[in-house]
């Protein structure tokens, strides 16, 4: 179920942006790398277009229409021969570009403004006037990995505009990071600008599978770590991308080793390794005391860190202690609406809240707290929670009757009968109470009007009893 991002919309002053340097050259370059991208490029590049002087594009192979469609948007297409190094690709995009600043962007990405809102070009464009750090300056995006159906998954902010300088760029054969190329540099200074936004499509779990993506970078990246063992970044992207493919037992090798080495000295992605680590020993089925024992000493050093807690949640929830389960889940919900610097980081259920209502709707269910279940339960579906919707709804349904919230009961079962496979029990229930009330007309306008509503109502042995008692 698509799920709208309902973010306090931001009013940004209008701006003019700054007139294009007197030296001709345009003021920012779009620089992007493609290979066979003709599903998505076009959008990317017509997202860009508004904000952007000139599209750079360099292409490192493709064989449909991706460099057919680069032109006909109006994008300079060169060519570069694939060398296995994601970086090499993408520094020439840099280089080729004339701009005097850049900006970013992959072919499954596009630029979205905040909440429902535009994109701040002008605002975007205001900032790209040299500061004292110049040119170890950059600017950073906020980045959401989404859904091919507009639902969030997780996001982070990532440095995605910054000057055209050759001595910045990128290293690494792949999951490329962003920094000087010269030894001594002062770090980059990036600020964040809240009026650009980038959406991610590549992680969607059916893409990234039909993509193959991993026979590209996997191969890259257990060479680093066979070359770099030290090197923890690395090792969790090795977990990571194990986890993806449904590897299980090597996902949970390369993320244990992590989470053990940093927990030794405190450097590397701790957080990360470790909510993804929970996760695969729960898809390899795990017991849930294995799962705590992972997930405990990290929380006694990042307890301010919500997916921490919702792993713990999760892990609890399968030992069946509902209480701490619930707690737990709790704790989550109160450190969004805390904020602070661990929502800086990479935090995935900050852009996706309704799935922790979703376990709670079914913890307090199974407390028999009736209330605080229908609460979450509303919650969980108001916000487009992924998954168990069939089950969320007929639970949400069973308490609005239960529970006499007559405001909600109709659009409740209303949904109920549009989901494609959610049981049908309390439709049939509130049909049997307009019987017991002897409102026999309302029952059976109620039950003619459902199975017009939903196709699959009359094959539901619940089905006909009934219509044979109102005389259908």
């Amino acid at each position: 179920m698509a799920k709208k991002i309902r973010t306090r919309k931001k009013r940004f002053r209008k701006q003019l942006p700054p007139p294009v340097p007197r030296d001709g050259r345009p003021l920012l370059s779009l620089a992007m790398m493609v290979k066979d991208e003709e599903r998505f490029l076009e959008d990317a590049l017509a997202s860009a277009k508004p904000v952007v002087d000139e599209m750079i594009v360099v292409d490192t192979g493709s064989t449909d229409r991706t460099v057919e469609i680069a032109r006909d948007m109006g994008a300079v297409v060169s060519h570069f021969e694939w060398c296995d190094d994601f970086s090499a690709a993408r520094n020439t995009t840099l280089e080729r570009a004339t701009g005097h600043w850049l900006l970013v962007l992959d072919a499954d990405e596009r630029l979205r403004g905040p909440g429902d809102g535009p994109v701040d070009a002008n605002g975007l464009r205001s900032l790209l006037r040299p500061g004292p750090k110049h040119p170890f300056e950059a600017i950073s995006l906020e980045v959401v990995n989404t859904r091919l159906d507009g639902t969030p998954m997780n996001g982070f902010h990532s440095v995605r505009v910054f000057p055209n300088d050759r001595r910045l760029g990128y290293r690494g054969r792949v999951h490329n990071a962003f920094g000087p190329l010269i030894d001594g540099a002062p770090r980059i200074s990036a600020r964040i600008f809240g009026g650009v936004r980038v959406m991610h499509l590549g992680y969607d779990p059916e893409l990234y599978a039909e993509r193959k993506k991993a026979e590209r970078s996997l191969p890259l990246i257990e060479r680093t770590v066979a070359e770099e063992p030290q090197n923890r970044q690395y090792r969790f992207y090795l977990g990571r991308e194990y986890l993806l493919l449904g590897r299980l037992p090597e996902a949970i090798e390369q993320l244990s080793r992590t989470v053990r080495e940093t927990l030794a000295d405190g450097q590397g992605p701790l957080v990360e390794a470790t909510v993804h680590l929970a996760r695969a020993m729960s898809r390899a089925e795990r017991p849930a005391h294995e799962m705590l024992a992972v997930i405990r000493p990290v929380l006694k050093l990042r307890s301010d860190h919500p997916d921490l807690w919702l792993a713990a949640a999760r892990a609890f929830a399968l030992a069946e202690q509902t209480g701490a389960a619930i707690d737990a889940g709790e704790r989550v919900l109160t450190l969004l609406r805390r904020g602070g610097k661990a929502l800086d980081a990479q935090v995935e259920v900050a852009h996706d809240p309704s799935e922790v209502h979703g376990l709670l709707a079914g913890l307090y269910w199974e407390a028999q707290r009736f209330p605080e279940s229908y609460r979450h339960h509303l919650a969980a579906l108001d916000g487009g929670v992924q998954g168990g919707t069939g089950r969320l709804l007929h639970q949400a349904c069973a308490l609005a009757l239960e529970l006499g919230d007559n405001s909600r009961i109709a659009e409740l079962l209303d949904r109920l009968l549009t989901h494609p496979s959610a049981p049908l029990g309390m439709f049939f229930f509130a049909v049997d109470r307009l019987i017991e009330q002897g409102e026999t007309r309302g029952a059976r306008e109620m039950l003619q009007a459902g199975s017009a509503r939903c196709a699959r109502m009359v094959d539901d042995p619940e089905y006909a009893p009934r219509a044979a008692r109102l005389g259908l």
